[in-house]
């Protein structure tokens, strides 16, 4: 005998073009990615005001005032509506509203995340308000907005050596994560001489194992090349430029593949502009150490040991 297939409730039924879970997966990878958004799936009730409410929060310009909100009623009215007061409450009101504002819903998370990002680059967020926005964010929201706000309280603790705010993320997001394995070594490095790593020097293509203090500069700064211009450097300042792919083993002593012609193609603009840099073909030591965020500014003593290590939105 054939088993007749398990039943379900009716309104499982009831085919979607795309699963609300799906469609908002979908969303927030190509914000994550920087491409375009998807078309929104023809979704019904609440999952598709939810995704209207995402969709606003991934493209409202912060400093314009707050996303439009798609509700009209009901517990995501109010919480739409509380991030709007949140967004335009005065500075000696942000503490309250930000520590009372529901966050049940993705949209609602993301918005704050890009709002809060922007206060943090102004400078209009003091050091306990900016603790609590992403504590309020590594406990609440998609997982994407989760490891955004991981990311940055990270390397806002390591920017300002603050190990007790370490421990605090820590407790907030578990300690699953392989960055505080990795910001935790960081923290070891600070007032210590630098590690030895390999780069080629360009224009030239010359190999060398060498510290950071022996590239001659006190400030090193570590970003990909965006090809788009070369960098303006501040004085006593050289470039560091991890391979886009990284695919070469760290113990290679030649340039070869896609990271050789990485370099050859930056080592030609660097000649005709007259400047400088290092090549780092292998991610692999970088990543070692906890250096996986970039940009990445590391600042040196007279000694050439390392007295800051900025990474992410605390190196901008």
């Amino acid at each position: 005998m054939i088993p007749l297939p398990a039943q379900e409730p009716p309104r499982l039924l009831r085919s979607e073009p795309q699963a609300p879970p799906a469609a908002e997966t979908e969303l927030l990878d190509a914000y994550d990615w920087g491409r375009t958004l998807p078309p929104a799936p023809a979704l019904r009730g609440q999952a598709a005001l939810d995704l209207r409410w995402l969709r606003a929060a991934a493209t409202f310009d912060p400093a314009a005032g707050p996303p439009d909100s798609p509700y009209t009623s009901g517990a995501a009215q109010k919480e739409a509506r509380a991030l709007t007061a949140l967004l335009r409450a005065p500075a000696e009101a942000r503490t309250a509203r930000l520590g009372s504002l529901p966050l049940q819903r993705s949209g609602t998370a993301l918005a704050l995340w890009r709002w809060g990002q922007q206060q943090v680059r102004q400078g209009t967020f003091p050091p306990a308000l900016q603790h609590l926005w992403e504590d309020r964010l590594l406990s609440a929201g998609p997982p994407l907005v989760r490891g955004l706000a991981l990311r940055h309280a990270l390397c806002w603790a390591l920017a300002r050596k603050d190990e007790a705010r370490l421990v605090r993320v820590r407790q907030l997001a578990g300690p699953d994560s392989g960055a505080f394995k990795g910001v935790q070594s960081l923290f070891g490095l600070l007032g210590g001489p630098s590690p030895v790593l390999r780069f080629w020097s360009l224009p030239d293509l010359a190999s060398a194992d060498r510290r950071l203090d022996e590239l001659g500069a006190r400030h090193i700064w570590i970003c990909p090349d965006e090809e788009a211009g070369l960098p303006a450097l501040a004085p006593d300042t050289v470039w560091i430029v991890p391979s886009a792919s990284g695919a070469m083993d760290e113990r290679d002593a030649s340039l070869s593949g896609s990271p050789e012609e990485e370099a050859r193609t930056l080592a030609a603009r660097l000649r005709q502009a007259g400047r400088s840099a290092h090549f780092a073909a292998s991610r692999q030591p970088l990543e070692r150490l906890g250096l996986f965020w970039f940009p990445i500014l590391i600042d040196l003593d007279a000694q050439g040991n390392l007295t800051s290590i900025r990474m992410g939105d605390a190196a901008r």
